[in-house]
């Protein structure tokens, strides 16, 4: 038997080591801003980020100024400035550190309108605002043996998004529009489907849908003027990238298991750049790590089974460079996910952990749905991203309606209703994005949540209920009338509006406003757990019975 100094001794060291990796994991990257410069019409503003930028946007009246705030960003003393070319509507832009963790660019125009004509992209590592910028022409599009070529009259900028139930592959070519009509059109390719089509004034959108969408490559040609959507397998070769960008997985081991967490420890040769998405139906979580070549010896690693994850594979995801893929098969769907990076970035640390989330307080007393069982639903988080939505008493919108969405369709899957999310997660959607969605999988209801503002009268409280069609009226009286008695929130009535995604989902529709951001008291309420489980509990006993009823 060890004495009992040596015992102590081996203890503390692997608390200091995992001290260590504690202090790894809650190290904050920063954002570096580089030297920005006005080209033609664009102000270019260059980051060294891979991962999404954290930001806030906001537009002003008297004066007139769009400010855009790039959080955990650090640009140094510098401060940039440029004239904007009036016939826009707009005077200046201006470039500079607002506090120690944020970096502001502010452009200063002649009215609200002509600001809100500036075009934010992130495409890469450039943050781009296009002034008077018209859109790409989309000039040809083509199916050569399943696989999709698109031909532009200029650079495309090409978003791709993985979606489940059904499995689909989306494709957006930002800024730009058809060149005719003609080109918004429908293939089918053994079992599966490809839509193109106009989605707004600037975004034409691609969705393959079939059980193999997801496997699909997105190419884009050296110009930048053709993209082309591969089927799996297809034997194009991919552009050929610059040898020293390319990095190498040195390692990837599990370096903790227990019943509270999983970590795993990648080292790479370079830098590490990756990009991550969730996938449910089954549960998995996918790590592409960017420029990095494929070793077939990866296939051969075998990582223990722990207790978040089942097992984790290797493969190869070509998207016009090199990308190993990790898929890491989970154990549920409540896991949160968190990824740090070494100070030297050559260390990437992935942690997974049980939801901290609250399980809604006594969501297991609703009725179990009979009629209703595989119903679809879908769920809509109102805002997100850079978009905060009401913000007061240093409370965002968008938080509360995500938690109280995720809530809702905590209960509603508890009584075997298929509930879908437009977002499960803090990343902006447009409006446009969430009808397209919804009205891609077809539910029976949506309901989107939201909390509402009043500055003019800090006292008004209470439940609004917006509908447009009669079947959203229908809807609305269930779930307004469960609210209203079950939480005991002030009546504001069930109102006729043309929100948007009311207006243009095809299910019967609904928007909540939940409550008053400007009142002190109702605004103490919605940021409490115990009152979120409330308000959705009552959401989802509304949602049944309607389902029941019809």
């Amino acid at each position: 038997m060890l004495p009992n100094k040596i015992i102590s001794r081996f203890i503390l060291a692997l608390v200091l080591v995992w001290a260590g990796f504690s202090g790894v994991l809650a190290e904050e990257k920063k954002v570096n801003i580089g030297n920005a410069k006005l080209v033609g019409n664009d102000f270019q503003v260059p980051h060294d980020s891979f991962a999404d930028l954290r930001f806030k946007k906001r537009i002003y009246d008297n004066p007139s100024r769009l400010v855009f705030d790039i959080l955990g960003a650090n640009l140094g003393n510098k401060v940039i400035t440029y004239d904007l070319p009036e016939r826009f509507g707009l005077k200046q832009v201006r470039l500079a550190q607002f506090d120690k963790d944020t970096v502001r660019v502010v452009i200063e125009g002649a009215t609200v309108t002509a600001l809100e004509k500036v075009r934010i992209e992130n495409v890469g590592k450039v943050l781009h605002f296009r002034f008077g910028m018209g859109n790409i022409k989309i000039s040809d599009i083509t199916l050569e043996q399943a696989n999709l070529r698109v031909v532009a009259e200029g650079a495309i900028v090409p978003r791709t998004i993985l979606l489940d139930n059904p499995t689909r592959l989306v494709v957006d070519l930002i800024g730009s529009e058809l060149k005719s009509h003609i080109l918004a059109k429908s293939f089918n390719v053994a079992d599966e489907s490809i839509k193109v089509s106009q989605l707004d004034d600037s975004i034409v959108r691609i969705v393959f849908t079939g059980p193999k969408s997801n496997l699909r490559d997105v190419r884009i040609s050296t110009n930048e003027k053709q993209l082309l959507v591969l089927q799996e397998g297809a034997k194009t070769a991919p552009e050929p990238q610059a040898a020293s960008t390319i990095s190498k997985l040195l390692s990837f081991k599990v370096t903790k298991s227990s019943p509270s967490e999983t970590v795993f420890s990648l080292e790479l040769k370079g830098e590490a750049k990756y990009k991550f998405l969730k996938l449910h139906n089954p549960e998995r979580l996918v790590v592409d790590l960017v420029d990095v070549n494929f070793d077939e010896a990866l296939s051969a690693e075998v990582l223990p089974e722990t207790p978040h994850v089942k097992s984790t594979r290797f493969g190869l995801a070509t998207l016009g460079r090199p990308v190993t893929r990790i898929v890491f098969d989970l154990k549920s769907a409540d896991l949160i996910e968190e990824f740090k990076e070494s100070l030297d970035k050559k260390f990437l640390y992935i942690r997974l952990q049980g939801s901290s989330k609250d399980k809604a307080s006594g969501a297991g007393d609703l009725a179990v749905s009979l009629k209703s069982q595989g119903v679809r639903v879908v769920l809509d988080a109102g805002h997100g991203g850079y978009d905060h939505g009401a913000i007061y008493g240093g409370h965002n919108e968008k938080d509360i309606n995500l938690q109280v969405a995720t809530r809702v369709q905590e209960n509603l899957k508890a009584a075997g209703i298929d509930a879908y999310m437009t977002r499960n997660e803090d990343r902006f959607m447009s409006l446009s994005e969430r009808v397209e969605l919804s009205n891609t999988i077809e539910p029976k209801i949506f309901v989107s949540m939201h909390a509402n503002a009043l500055v003019t009268n800090p006292d008004m409280q209470g439940l609004q209920t917006y509908y447009h069609s009669d079947g959203g009226l229908k809807l609305g009286e269930y779930i307004h009338k469960r609210l209203v008695k079950d939480v005991g929130m002030p009546d504001q009535r069930v109102r006729h509006a043309n929100f948007w995604v009311c207006k243009y989902t095809k299910a019967p529709s609904i928007l909540l406003e939940l409550g008053f951001m400007t009142n002190v008291e109702e605004r103490n309420k919605l940021t409490r757990d115990s009152y979120q489980a409330e308000l959705a509990k009552a959401i989802s006993r509304g949602i049944i019975e309607y389902l029941e009823d019809h």
